[in-house]
């Protein structure tokens, strides 16, 4: 399944849903076996790419209590340009649909092909993205395109994006926006769901 071709995703279902994996072990009345206690799941905030014009490129995304964080126009004033705009009003993404369309975050990632910074994966499973030296990956899982920070062990999720009727669910976790992922999350969830040819 390749989540960056067109077209939306079937939901595969979550096996352990309704089967009660959330109990949590108890110790080895033994004493001598080791107790693991499993990780707890990384909280989340959740936002909405909503309120289409007629489509994501022209959006607005919510934030918790309702609140409006960014403003996404696309063509608007500028032709061949998409530009995301902060609450203060202030462009923090722009990104020109070039032949090989480029892509800015203002004082995050410098100007460069969205190629480049979303670099597709040569087996096309997942996608690589560079942010202040580091790596991060995003996969799909399920019904979700999911970021993690590859590494030895469990991949650590930072945010998970999810197609809804009528709207793009973006989860990030708190820790990912202390990190400065936010307007970085909020540009690749676009990019992921425009449509648009990004390679």
């Amino acid at each position: 399944m390749n989540p960056y071709a067109q077209g939306g995703w079937r939901n595969t279902g979550n096996p352990n849903a309704a089967s009660g994996s959330n109990t949590v072990p108890q110790p080895s009345i033994f004493g001598a076996l080791p107790f693991v206690t499993p990780s707890p799941l990384p909280m989340f905030v959740s936002f909405r790419f909503t309120s289409y014009s007629p489509s994501i490129l022209n959006s607005t995304v919510m934030g918790p209590q309702a609140q409006t964080y960014f403003h996404v126009n696309t063509d608007i004033p500028t032709p061949g340009f998409t530009v995301i705009t902060n609450s203060a009003n202030q462009p923090t993404v722009i990104i020109e649909w070039a032949r090989h369309p480029v892509l800015e975050i203002r004082g995050i990632v410098p100007k460069q092909q969205t190629a480049q910074w979303l670099a597709l994966a040569p087996e096309k499973r997942y996608r690589t993205m560079t942010v202040k030296n580091k790596t991060f990956v995003w996969a799909p899982d399920g019904e979700s395109i999911c970021l993690y920070s590859p590494g030895l062990g469990a991949p650590q999720t930072h945010a998970r994006v999810t197609r809804e009727e009528g709207a793009v669910a973006l989860d990030i976790t708190s820790d990912a926006i202390q990190m400065g992922l936010l307007d970085v999350c909020v540009a690749a969830a676009l990019l992921l769901q425009c449509g648009r040819k990004i390679d």
